[in-house]
């Protein structure tokens, strides 16, 4: 019990540091493609596939996440972060071994289930080591953060979708809403993100959009953002005839809460507001096909 304990302790801040609520909306992003994607192929698909599926993928985003943890110290410690590893109560080498670990068992698990999934699986793993991992990590530039973010959270809809029906079934609705979701990640995630962190990333050497513009540049561009991706998504669902509104709205909801947030000068708030929009924006997306 006296060896169990602590690797039980250390095993529970290796979850903490992974960052519980982003692996939280990976799994609804993953579980979204899967509902979308069973209202197209209906009872062709395969729960089974979806369960297996979906831990393989929450896996990697966890070693992922992990790896991000033990690679952003610096950073963290002048951001005034207080995460485990940078408290001091969890080893960085034993945070990274165990983040190399959830990534094998996530390989191994997404190629049992087929070689696509697999191959999936094996991008998002290698955006999130070029993210944080040298030589040159992408997350020292906005552009880097925007395409590893997009393109992560792109692929996730898809394996949710490919999980459960074998196949990717497209239909007009997934591609709307992927498009909306994945640009509302990449673009709004990124940018709310760095605005409480705008003066430790500039001392840490990090070229973001904020640091090359500076924050008040960085709240107008959120701003603008946040509305006419809302507005474009609106505006397709509502032409195209949809049944995404309530998403839709929820996404033109947060878009105006981030900007009210950004005009009172807010810096940690904008973030939070965009993951509430998150849970919204998917929830609201699954729980029609559920009803059904």
């Amino acid at each position: 019990m006296a060896t169990i304990e602590p690797a039980l302790r250390r095993g529970r801040l290796c979850f903490a540091e992974a960052r519980p609520t982003v692996q939280f909306i990976f799994l609804l992003r993953f579980l979204t493609g899967t509902a979308l994607c069973a209202s197209v192929a209906g009872d062709d698909g395969h729960l089974g596939r979806t369960v297996w599926g979906a831990a393989a993928w929450v896996m990697m985003i966890f070693a992922v996440y992990l790896f991000n943890g033990v690679m952003d110290v610096p950073e963290d410690r002048l951001n005034g972060s207080r995460r485990p590893i940078v408290r001091g109560d969890l080893p960085p080498g034993f945070a990274g071994a165990v983040a190399i670990g959830a990534a094998l068992l996530s390989l191994a698990a997404g190629f049992a289930l087929s070689p696509l999934m697999g191959g999936m699986l094996a991008v998002v793993l290698t955006l999130g080591y070029l993210y944080s991992g040298p030589p040159f990590p992408l997350k020292r530039s906005s552009g880097g953060t925007v395409l590893s973010g997009g393109v992560a959270t792109l692929l996730t809809y898809y394996g949710g979708a490919f999980s459960y029906a074998s196949e990717i079934r497209h239909s007009l609705m997934l591609v709307v809403f992927v498009l909306a979701a994945s640009l509302w990640t990449a673009l709004v995630g990124s940018t709310t993100k760095d605005l409480p962190d705008i003066e430790g990333d500039a001392r840490a050497g990090r070229m973001t959009f904020a640091v090359m513009h500076g924050e008040r540049v960085l709240r107008l561009t959120i701003c603008c953002t946040a509305i006419g991706l809302a507005l474009a998504f609106a505006a397709t669902v509502l032409l195209l005839k949809l049944p995404l509104w309530p998403s839709a709205l929820a996404m033109a909801g947060g878009a105006l809460v981030i900007t009210v947030l950004c005009f009172k000068g807010r810096r940690r708030e904008p973030y939070g507001a965009f993951m509430a929009t998150q849970y919204a924006l998917h929830g609201l997306a699954i729980l029609p096909l559920l009803l059904i």
